[in-house]
């Protein structure tokens, strides 16, 4: 490409990174250091030299690489899955959440780590959900806990056996309130899943099984018949019931509930610490042992408007929420980046751009988590 034209398409794409990311040209100049936004703007307009340092911290701030910029031929962003509240914007979270998936895949390929999410593709088809989709979805769960062997309480294992045995891209973003999670298959990208971090941990692990359906699931349904999460559509209504029967297997929930039942009764403290146990929600508990025929739909009803049992439940679990919080990065992509460095595969700039630390602490970081030089030398394998 000419210089003249390149220098066009250079301001051209400045400009549709700020608006893929979501940024105003004010908050996007407030950002970015600038006095005032007639500046940014100049530039966008090709009016004014960027420099390097400038171009760098908007890759930074839009979550692009430097190539971006470069290259002539650009293709169409693949669209996450969302569930979020009606007319809610997530531009931004969507551009972090693609940025993510973008570097994860890069060192993937780095160090040419083959993908294996495909092994837990559903065997169902359309057909099997159009006469008893609830009964299969239930059987699913049922089957795909089998096959990742999650043991007794799955919601303990779910997050690291995606992560690390299906090599799933997962990242905790801290959404509004109006959007709870969003997934996406993508052959180039691979299979990634963002979880609200604002969230409490029983809400995670059961949004996490759900958004699993969606990624079982995902040559069967299409994003109009499963929607934005705004109405609950079949699609999502069967990912309910995947999640239930996934985090709650039918036989393990069954031997806890005996534990706590004297002649055939239980209390409602009882069902809340037996929530605690499988890291579910209360009425995740309670409604699936509706399904389950353990309990009456109208005493469930009954217990879920009890101002009381509600605050009880609060009470019981805010240690819980407390206690924990998710960080940002997974620790599988933060072990990539320190494998990538070392291996020579990637800059010392890259890797503080990845991790989102200062290059000067890259030194201490590697040491930190274990990468350091004397820790990283070579040792045969029979």
């Amino acid at each position: 490409m000419k210089p003249k034209k390149m220098a066009e398409a250079l301001h051209q794409r400045i400009a549709n990174a700020r608006e893929s990311a979501g940024f105003t040209i004010t908050e996007a100049a407030q950002q970015l250091g600038f006095k005032n936004y007639q500046t940014l703007s100049s530039i966008e307009k090709g009016l004014r030299n960027i420099s390097a340092n400038e171009l760098i911290e908007m890759a930074r701030l839009y979550g692009r690489g430097l190539e971006y910029f470069f290259n002539p031929e650009v293709s169409p962003e693949p669209l996450p899955l969302w569930r979020k509240k009606e007319k809610s914007n997530v531009t931004k979270e969507q551009r972090q959440f693609l940025s993510f998936l973008e570097k994860y895949s890069n060192l993937e390929n780095l160090l040419d780590l083959k993908r294996r999410w495909t092994e837990i593709r559903s065997s169902y088809d359309r057909d099997d959900f159009k006469n008893d989709g609830f009964a299969v979805a239930d059987k699913l769960g049922q089957d795909i806990h089998k096959k990742l062997d999650l043991g007794s309480r799955p919601a303990c294992n779910l997050l690291n056996v995606l992560e690390n045995n299906l090599r799933f891209k997962i990242i905790h973003l801290p959404l509004q309130e109006d959007a709870s999670a969003a997934s996406i298959v993508d052959d180039n990208l691979g299979v990634g899943i963002v979880i609200n971090s604002n969230d409490v941990p029983w809400r995670r692990n059961y949004d996490l099984a759900h958004e699993l359906f969606h990624i079982v699931t995902w040559n069967i349904f299409s994003p109009g018949e499963i929607g934005d999460g705004t109405k609950k559509t079949k699609p999502e209504q069967y990912a309910d019931i995947f999640a239930s029967s996934l985090l709650l297997p039918e036989n393990h929930l069954i031997d806890a509930l005996k534990e706590l039942a004297t002649n055939h009764e239980t209390k409602k403290v009882d069902i809340i610490e037996l929530a605690k146990d499988f890291g579910v929600s209360t009425e995740a508990i309670l409604w699936r042992l509706v399904n389950l025929n353990k309990l009456k739909k109208s005493l469930v009803l009954k217990i879920l408007d009890d101002s009381s049992f509600r605050d009880l439940d609060r009470t019981l679990r805010r240690e819980l929420h407390e206690e924990y919080r998710p960080s940002r990065l997974p620790a599988r992509f933060i072990s990539l980046a320190c494998r990538c460095l070392v291996a020579g595969k990637i800059s010392r700039g890259t890797f503080a751009e990845y991790l989102e630390i200062n290059r000067a602490d890259v030194d201490d970081y590697l040491a930190e988590m274990g990468f350091a030089e004397e820790n990283y030398e070579k040792i045969a394998v029979a």
